[in-house]
């Protein structure tokens, strides 16, 4: 995920409101190009500039085109602009100016065609919407009148017109120093009809940015806690997230989630053996509070005997864990399509697996990444052992397909898929440990996460399945169940081996 610095500039001056409040103004620098070389030389690429002056009043647009093309002469920053852009004219000023991108905020919502036209024009890479959000609606005019559009038809309308990113402030969030608006986000990305997602407002710590990029945010923009000293450029790498090294680097803010896996039959949760010789492990809703207090970065729950007369109780399965516990989880077993998908975002969940359709109709995945963002699909691959390989397995691993399981996950990605649910069949239950050699053969193939599954037993287990395996997360259930160990007891194993995680 890219960190992009903000700079808002008000009468010439770096400036930051408190929520957009023009009367609460703290001047930071009076030399905003000074500033944008210093970010440069951290590493910057890409920069979001904020015309305040013109925010306020769409007429006042000289000095900061001055601004504009001084920044691009003197820096090779992309750099995308917004505030107080109300006609074509104004947009092609900004890129004739130097500006890669122009960001449209009221101009979305009060000349949509004009917006439409500018991506025909220009091209969707150089225009970019802004989506400011007060208690769920939509506020325009440097955030001072409410349109009454929700966010979903926010991103439904940006969307229509042909625009694919798309930047979202959290304003209750903005400026305060209290953490990003997380349910905001998560609800954008379940509706987010293919757009990607800058978040904006509310950082002020790497642990802040490593929250946004596990739910799937593209970039998110920091202005105040840069600025502060609060979060640094150099310990935020853009190349962070980059998997071309296949897991065997980590970076700090790269932590391993642990994740509790519920799987779920007839309303409880059960825990077997190779998906067999099932055993009760307690009720769902309370394992996920539990868990949440104890420190999950992540909750999963399958659905183990999911037939198409269920998928009403796994959406309200899901609607009650949303009520329960404030991060993210996913929800699988018996999606056969993006309705399916659709109905469990809906409900709550922030991600979905699919397993059995996704081999039957690999197309799918791709549906599914298009339709509801390929931060929320995720592909599950049961695997078992076969001489030279794995297969990968389906219906809950009664059915072997012979397909190549390595070539399904390199598949998988490429068909869209955000991350791979990984379990070992032969180590389900077992607590044998995870299979570190079909990790590390996956992870050679694929750039996307990859959570390992089936068989932790020892703490070395864990430590053994990122070590040797690179495993980006660790997915466990009948430990946690059954009280073998604790979320924290695990995450201290690998912190003292060096490991990051979030304690």
């Amino acid at each position: 995920m890219q960190l992009i610095p903000a700079i808002d500039i008000l009468d010439g001056k770096v400036v930051r409101l408190r929520q957009g409040n023009y009367d609460r103004v703290t001047v930071w620098s009076e030399e905003p190009v000074k500033l944008a070389l210093q970010y440069e030389q951290q590493g910057a690429t890409r920069l979001h500039l904020v015309n305040l002056d013109g925010a306020r009043d769409p007429h006042n647009q000289g000095a900061f085109l001055a601004l504009v093309q001084e920044l691009a002469a003197r820096t090779s920053l992309e750099i995308q602009t917004g505030g107080g852009v109300r006609t074509l004219q104004d947009i092609q000023y900004l890129l004739d100016s130097g500006v890669s991108k122009v960001v449209v905020g009221t101009l979305l919502f009060r000349g949509i065609e004009t917006v439409a036209s500018a991506v025909q024009l220009f091209g969707s890479h150089r225009i970019a919407g802004a989506l400011d959000v007060r208690k769920g609606q939509i506020q325009v005019e440097a955030w001072a009148k409410n349109t009454g559009i929700s966010v979903r038809q926010a991103l439904q309308q940006a969307a229509g017109t042909g625009l694919d990113e798309v930047l979202m402030t959290g304003i209750e969030n903005d400026g305060l120093r209290k953490g990003p608006h997380l349910a905001l986000y998560r609800t954008a990305l379940r509706h987010s009809c293919g757009l990607r997602l800058i978040a904006s407002g509310g950082v002020s710590s790497l642990e802040d940015l490593s929250r946004l990029q596990r739910l799937g945010c593209h970039a998110a923009v920091v202005g105040r806690a840069l600025l502060s000293g609060e979060v640094s450029l150099a310990e935020w790498s853009p190349s962070s997230d980059d998997a071309s090294d296949n897991g065997e680097k980590r970076g700090a803010d790269l932590a391993v989630r642990i994740i509790p896996c519920l799987d779920v039959d007839r309303g409880r949760v059960v825990k077997g053996t190779s998906f067999q010789n099932l055993r009760d492990a307690g009720d769902p809703v309370e394992l996920a509070r539990r868990y949440c207090a104890e420190g999950a970065d992540e909750l999963v729950f399958l659905d183990i005997t999911a037939t198409s007369d269920q998928r009403e109780t796994a959406c309200e399965l899901a609607r009650e864990v949303a009520r329960a516990v404030n991060i993210p989880f996913t929800v699988g077993g018996g999606v056969r399509s993006v309705r399916d998908g659709r109905a469990l975002l809906d409900a709550g969940a922030d991600k979905v697996s699919v397993n059995t359709a996704a081999l039957a109709r690999p197309g799918l995945l791709s549906e599914m990444a298009e339709l509801l963002g390929r931060a929320n699909t995720v592909c599950a691959i049961d695997v078992k052992r076969r001489p030279g390989g794995w297969t990968a397995l389906v219906e809950g691993g009664r059915r072997d397909t012979g397909r190549d399981a390595l070539q399904w996950a390199e598949e998988a990605e490429q068909r869209g898929a955000g991350e791979i649910l990984l379990t070992s069949f032969d180590r389900d239950g077992t607590s044998l440990g995870f299979d570190v050699e079909l990790l590390h053969e996956v992870k050679r193939r694929v750039s996307i996460p990859v959570i390992a599954s089936g068989g932790a037993g020892t703490l070395e287990s864990f430590v053994e399945a990122v070590r040797v395996g690179h495993a980006d997360a660790l997915l466990a259930a009948s430990v946690f169940h059954f009280g073998t160990y604790s979320i924290r007891e695990v995450k201290q194993a690998l912190k003292e081996a060096s490991i990051g995680v979030r304690l």
